[in-house]
């Protein structure tokens, strides 16, 4: 009794230590597991707050667009009718022009404001990303360079939820 009563600190030591040693690697492995991480970039553009709102924004501005093009063509047909050469050159000029401004548009929206929302989502993923102690944040979608990944790794939703409170924001 007395031999196990001079052993029993020593175990406690022995067991404390063993669980200190145990939670250390746990820790580090834990956080080295999450190193890697990806998003669906389709999913998190279409769900960013500022996407929708630029769209819609440019969705009235082309269909107002549209809807000029079309009220012109429609000019344009009856010129035809009339055959009078003066007004159907000037009335094709009209329909050329509006047609190259919605061109113009569509192409502006295309490029330009999308460019401008994915520098904005590049600036916000980066945040989340430091914030979150990930290494790297891989991009798919649906067949690009991930073609895989666990569903754990998949964060789109938690940096789409940080997005769209920055942007309005938060």
């Amino acid at each position: 009794m007395k031999n196990l009563n001079k052993l029993l600190p020593i175990v406690n030591i022995v067991l404390t230590l063993g669980i200190l040693l145990f939670l250390a690697f746990y820790v580090t492995f834990e956080s080295k597991k999450n190193e890697v991480v990806y998003i669906d970039n389709i999913i998190l553009f279409n769900g960013f707050n500022m996407a929708k709102d630029m769209s819609d924004i440019h969705t009235k501005k082309i269909k107002k667009q549209t809807k000029k093009l079309d009220s012109l063509y429609q000019l344009f047909q009856m010129e035809i009718k009339s055959k009078d050469e003066n007004n159907i050159k000037l009335s094709q000029q009209k329909v050329q022009k509006a047609d190259e401004a919605l061109s113009v548009m569509k192409q502006h929206f295309s490029n330009v404001v999308s460019q401008q929302i994915w520098d904005r989502l590049n600036a916000y993923i980066k945040e989340f990303g430091k914030a979150q102690g990930f290494k790297i944040i891989l991009g798919t979608q649906g067949g690009g360079n991930v073609m895989y990944g666990d569903d754990a790794m998949d964060v789109t939703s938690s940096v789409l939820e940080y997005a769209n409170l920055k942007y309005e924001g938060n």
